[in-house]
């Protein structure tokens, strides 16, 4: 079952404002999408962030078109609670039950974490085993004698009578032990680990149970780079496979030997894969709203894409948060987030799995977020568990008869439930959560176990086959209900839970004459025996089928007609003209009435009572070899059938038989069935054309020598609903010489031009299959253009979009071309897009392929809402993720800056320093570039030279010993007056003559448990922590913290002001990973001159939050005590405040000041001490003072007010000879602003000692 703390889930203590802990995010990127949990001191709350659609339709969730089926012949009739319980603090983060529901288990957390191991007569635990303080993750065996618990980096197996300690398993503290599958045979268990501190490698432990004590049968380690963090974890009823799944990559692995046969991206999802009994069905839902079936190819060792479906998108992604398939792989049930402009709604869907991914029933209005499903082994029953409505009006659990669609149970809570577990007949049902609603703030937690009434009685029996020694396969029905059996190769079967009544059971299988047994009576709780049947061989074969692969939009079925079956009249003629004595004169035959779909006639067998004419059923299946549903029946006079159900892209197996009145013959030959793809293109080339006039009018001739792509959604992929091939037509060129893509498109799906509609087209310039990470060069970052129309005239607008799908500003085009019509009485539409490396909104093209990814769409509007006619490629999942992009080739070499210099590096040469690098030889396109770079040179942030081509070297004599010296370099091209200018390249530093002797001072024990951001609304946000040196005086040299994304902030070094962050001292210097979606550490060194010196007292390093990434990233947090009491947060609504929660793990590097000096120009330092008249005087609000020192010494300089009050202080540290400049801002220091008025500035240095006054006029 799904466990809602995807990682580490631990208690953190906060004080007197909100933090927000990302321990259960690795790499939180400022666009995640997911949950995300808050903690306040014992509490906590959840909240959901969906991915923004811009331009989308509105969900049709609001208004479903299937919804739930009022048929009264329900399999489930209602329930009960055997024992319900409410704890006062804890949290119910996982429920179990074990095969039968005899043993109920819960992991506890948040607080007075535990394992409870619970009976089905009282809420009274059997025993409790404490995890404190970690959150704990449990399962149970089939048998309920075993039973498996996490605790933080400990993983057990647990005594199912007493807890007590039966196996153990410690790991190193860069794992944390979270999901757990143990097989219904009790011989294999699964757990998995995600990597936290400085670990990189999650890692699935699999513990062969068989012998006398556990051993690890084998290991599936991944990098969290890949994964992010584990979500689930299930082993197959039979045992045979495993499906393993993190939050953006799917394993499935044999279960003997753990070889990874099969894996897959998966599109951000926080529910764990499902599999089916046999191991060959494996489902995904993800928080892109995609609920995924494939099926093993036997032939290919694969899993192949059966169906998807797609939770309809309104103004945020939906999402698709929860699903189960039943053992029997027949059922799969699934659950929905929806997001509404203002809250929150859920549903839970059904499907057969091998229904083609259409709906049996949707089931909305479940309140709030479906966290878990869960279904019985035949996929008759199904619970589902969600957040439930703010208000509590609307069930919390709820117990489903798949069969219709009947809500049959529920029950209304005073909370939310997470987890739900359910018996493999489906009569017990296990729940839990929280026990306020998961959007407030609060803890304790609920659980309920329930008994479902499936009610009825039972009818048993056997079957025989004559003529086969296999008496399987046969299929049971109570006539009048939907209850049925199939018979195992013995031939036994029984159906169970027919309401109470008198029945007909019929017994049929293709090649068999069928059976019934009239008056069968059923009570209920009882079972009916002896309902035996004998079925004889049906002798008429059936016809030869064949089947279309290149029809557009339909499948045709074909066949010989069979030898028919006489009529009994005739057969009756015939007999007696012999003289034979006709048997079945009096067989009355069974009248069916089948309306068939499409342009199919209606078939009505003949319904005299002397006589009956054979049918041809048409059976269809996804997958070769079946299992087959019923589609249609025709006429056996009929031989052809057009089954226009279908959709290109998707292979279809096709068997028929005949049946009359007596029974059906075998199926046929399986026939495989496609439709045309031939219109559907996913690799384009485009053209080299002429200019075309970009007016929107698509004119005679004017795009002939353009690609034409029929863009429909076939699929519903965009939309929601399969749209004809042929409505919506692209037409792709390009100019080399305008260096523009040209690209038309026509909607005949809409009639007339209404505001905001057009075209919109997302690009991976670089085809690289990921959107490039915030903070890329921006000459370099892609994103997408809309070419859209409105009454005041048509726009092409560009924004950016980063890795993980995070967005940028949206930027107008000046002087684009673009422009539609709907004069033709469809809409017409022209844009051109602009290629080149000049600015960062145009398309880039890159060599050698000079391929780029591209998803598009063109819309039209009902009411401000968007239709998606046309959506490329049609297979395209989402349009934030280029793994689904189409490849278009534009054949076309752009004049690209220079590539970044390689080969870099930075040497001592005695006392100077000598920078070394090779040319670059390439465009930023990985063309040739068209003539030699020049280079330039920063050392420290500041330019010092260019050299030129060929100059592949640098001596810098202007250093000096034990300062660190940082290099960037930058190539750029001219072409008469245009310079193509590079990108910088990474700094390279050293320092010179020779490294100093660092002395790193931290207070954590270098592992995280946790990230950490102040908060996600920015209020001048900052992280800061107090250091105190080992020796006097100290240089603060280096400084280094752990991030969980590449989100940039700034560093600084202040002076300590009474237990507080004083003056700045250093920096600000700018930083960030580099790494998105990554735990990364950040080292800075503080370059030349720069390192502040301290005599005596503490210092502090702050981190200062951007304004436009105040969330972004966590700073890595040791939780383990002891907690050194250094650290502090602020916001400007609370000022300064202790942060308690834990050890940030940032770290300073200290050393000695220098001793030697090389290469110094002595006549450039002062002769004398001197504190120079502050400028402007009198000033407002600020003024600079300049002093200067003729050789190193400790400088206070300090800020007086009229009666000799000191206010502030400027300077207090050891600096080295030279000049100074200080800027005063007339605060106290700490942001209070001060009076109009005279104030005194004083320095100290060593013996001079000097005061001056100033004048602050307000």
């Amino acid at each position: 079952m799904k466990n809602i703390l995807q990682i580490a889930s631990i208690k953190l203590l906060l004080l007197s404002c909100f933090l927000f802990a990302s321990s259960f995010i690795i790499g939180q990127e400022k666009e995640f999408i997911g949950i995300k949990k808050i903690f306040d001191g014992n509490n906590i709350s959840f909240q959901t962030v969906p991915q923004k659609v811009t331009s989308l339709n509105k969900s049709t969730e609001e208004n479903p078109s299937i919804s739930t089926s009022n048929s009264t012949d329900r399999y489930v009739l209602g329930g009960n609670v055997i024992w319900s319980f409410q704890d006062a603090a804890a949290i119910a983060n996982r429920t179990e039950l074990n095969g039968d529901g005899t043993v109920p288990l819960i992991a506890w957390g948040l607080n007075n974490m535990r394992v409870s191991r619970y009976t089905d007569v009282n809420n009274i635990p059997l025993w409790e085993k404490s995890t404190v303080p970690y959150d704990p993750i449990v399962e149970v065996s089939d048998d309920g004698l075993l039973i498996a618990a996490t605790q933080g980096t400990d993983f057990y197996l647990l005594d199912n009578l007493n807890g007590s300690v039966k196996y153990q398993i410690t790991m190193p503290d860069t794992l944390y032990a979270t999901q757990i599958s143990i097989s219904r045979d009790r011989s294999l268990l699964v757990f998995l680990a995600d990597a936290i501190g400085n670990g990189n490698t999650s890692v699935a432990f699999a513990l062969n149970l068989t012998g006398v004590s556990p051993v690890i049968a084998w290991t599936l380690e991944v990098s969290k780079n890949e994964i992010t963090n584990w979500a689930g974890v299930n082993i197959s009823a039979s045992g045979n496979r495993v499906v393993i799944n993190g939050r953006n990559h799917l394993y499935v692995l044999n279960s003997n030997d753990g070889n990874v046969f099969w894996d897959h991206f998966v599109d951000n999802t926080e529910a764990p894969a499902v599999i089916s009994g046999d191991g060959n069905i494996i489902v995904t839902a993800d928080n892109s709203g995609f609920i995924q079936t494939r099926n093993f190819n036997f032939s290919t060792n694969q899993y192949d894409l059966l169906w998807q479906y797609r939770v309809p998108v309104g103004a945020f992604t939906n999402w698709a948060s929860s699903v189960d398939i039943s053992a029997d792989g027949s059922t799969i049930v699934a659950g929905t987030l929806i997001f509404y402009s203002s809250g929150y709604d859920g549903s839970v869907i059904a499907f057969d799995t091998y229904g083609n991914g259409i709906p049996k029933w949707v089931y909305t209005g479940a309140g709030d977020l479906v966290d878990d499903i869960a279904l019985s082994d035949d996929g008759k029953v199904a619970a589902a568990v969600t957040w439930g409505d703010l208000n509590h009006a609307k069930p919390d659990l709820f117990v489903f008869d798949v069969q219709t669609g009947d809500l049959a149970y529920e029950v209304v809570s005073p909370g939310s439930f997470f987890t739900v577990d359910i018996s493999h007949d489906g009569q017990r049902v296990f729940a839990g959560g929280k026990a306020v609603h998961a959007r407030e703030f609060g803890s304790g937690g609920l659980a309920y176990l329930v008994q479902v009434d499936l009610g009825g009685g039972n009818v048993s029996g056997t079957v025989t086959l004559n003529g086969s020694s296999n008496n399987g396969g046969v299929l049971l029905k109570a006539i009048g209900t939907q209850r049925t059996a199939v018979t195992d190769s013995l031939g036994n079967y029984i159906i169970k839970n027919i309401p109470a009544g008198t029945y007909t059971i019929k017994a049929e299988k293709p090649g068999y004459d069928y059976s019934e047994v009239n008056n069968v009576n059923v009570t209920i709780g009882n079972t009916t025996t002896g309902i035996n049947f004998s079925l004889n061989q049906f002798l008429i074969q059936p016809p030869v089928l064949s089947a279309s692969t290149t029809m557009p939009k339909a499948i045709m079925l074909s066949w010989v007609n069979p030898v028919l079956s006489l009529s009994n009249n005739r057969l009756i003629e015939l007999a007696k003209a012999v003289g034979d004595i006709f048997e079945d004169e009096h067989v009355i035959s069974t009248n069916y009435i089948v309306s068939k779909s499409n342009s199919n006639n209606t078939i009505l067998t003949d319904n005299s009572s002397n006589g009956f004419i054979d049918s041809i059923v048409i059976y269809r299946s996804l997958v070769s070899g079946g299992p087959y549903s019923k589609i249609a029946v025709t006429s056996s006079t009929e031989t052809s059938y057009n089954d226009s159900s279908v959709f290109p892209l998707r292979n279809y197996y096709y068997v028929i038989n005949i049946f009359n009145s007596v029974g059906q013959s075998v199926y046929s030959n399986e026939v495989l069935g496609k439709v045309s793809d031939s219109l559907l293109t996913f690799n384009v080339v485009v053209p080299s054309g002429t200019i075309p006039t970009v007016n929107g009018m698509i004119e005679a001739g004017e795009w002939d020598d353009a690609f034409k792509l029929d863009v429909s959604d076939v699929f519903g992929f965009g939309g929601g609903v399969p749209l004809p091939q042929g409505s919506v037509y692209l037409y792709l060129k390009f100019n080399a010489n305008t260096k523009m893509l040209y690209i038309a498109g026509e909607d005949f799906l809409n009639a007339a031009l209404d505001d905001n509609e057009g075209f919109g087209l997302y690009f991976d310039d670089n085809n690289n299959n990921t959107f490039e990470p915030n903070g890329a060069l921006s000459v370099l970052q892609e994103g997408n253009f809309w070419a859209y129309w409105h009454p005041s005239g048509s726009d092409l607008r560009f924004r950016k979009i980063f890795t993980g799908g995070g967005v940028g500003d949206v930027t107008t085009l000046p002087n684009a071309q673009v422009g539609f019509t709907d004069n033709a009485g469809y809409v017409q539409g022209e844009v051109a897009i602009p290629m080149g490396f000049n600015d960062g909104y145009e398309l880039q093209v890159y060599g050698p392929d000079r391929t780029v990814g591209l998803g598009g769409f063109m819309i039209a509007r009902n009411a401000g809402a968007a239709i998606f006619d046309g959506w490329w490629p049609q297979t395209m999942n989402s349009v934030f993720n280029p793994q689904y992009f189409g490849d278009v080739n534009i054949d076309i070499m752009l004049e690209a800056p220079p590539q970044i210099p390689s080969n870099i590096s930075v040497n001592r040469q005695g006392n100077d320093l000598q920078l070394t690098f090779t040319d670059p030889q390439f465009g930023l396109n990985n063309e040739p570039l068209s003539s030699p770079p020049y280079k330039n040179i920063y050392k420290n942030g500041q330019f010092i030279i260019t050299l030129a081509p060929g100059t592949q070297q640098y001596l810098d004599q202007n250093v000096e010993c034990g300062l660190w010296y940082e290099y960037k370099l930058e190539a750029f091209t001219t072409n008469g007056t245009d310079t193509l200018m590079g990108p910088l390249s990474p700094a390279y530093g050293l320092f010179a003559c020779s490294d100093p002797v660092l002395t790193q001072i931290k207070y954590d024990d270098d592992s995280w448990e946790a990230f950490y951001v102040v908060s996600f609304s920015f209020e001048e946000n900052k992280f800061a922590l107090r250091y105190s040196p080992t020796y006097y005086p100290a240089r603060v040299v280096r400084l280094q913290t752990l991030v969980n994304g590449s989100g940039a902030f700034d560093f600084t070094v202040q002076a300590d002001s009474i237990g507080f962050p004083g003056k700045v001292v250093a920096g600000p210097y700018r930083v960030s990973s580099g790494a998105p979606g990554s735990v990364a550490p950040i080292v800075l060194t503080l370059p030349g001159n720069e390192p502040p010196l301290f005599a005596e007292g503490d210092f502090w390093i702050v981190v200062n939050y951007l304004p436009l990434t105040p969330g972004e990233p966590g700073i890595g947090t040791d939780i383990n005590p002891p907690i050194s009491g250094r650290g502090m947060y602020y916001l400007t609504s609370t000022g300064w405040q202790n942060f308690s929660a834990g050890n940030l793990m940032i770290s300073a590097y200290i050393a000695e000041q220098p001793v030697g000096i090389g290469n110094e120009n002595f006549d450039d330092l002062p002769l004398t001490f001197g504190l120079m008249q502050n400028y402007p005087n009198p000033f407002n609000p600020s003024t600079v003072i300049k002093y200067q020192l003729p050789k190193n010494e400790f400088v206070t300089l300090e800020v007086f007010n009229a009666i000799g009050e000191k206010v502030n202080t400027l300077v207090n540290q050891i600096q080295n000879a030279g000049e100074y400049t200080v800027q005063w801002n007339g605060d106290n220091g700490f942001g209070k602003v001060l009076a109009s008025g005279m104030y005194l500035y004083k320095i100290k240095a060593g013996p001079y000692t000097e005061i001056r006054k100033m004048l602050l006029l307000r």
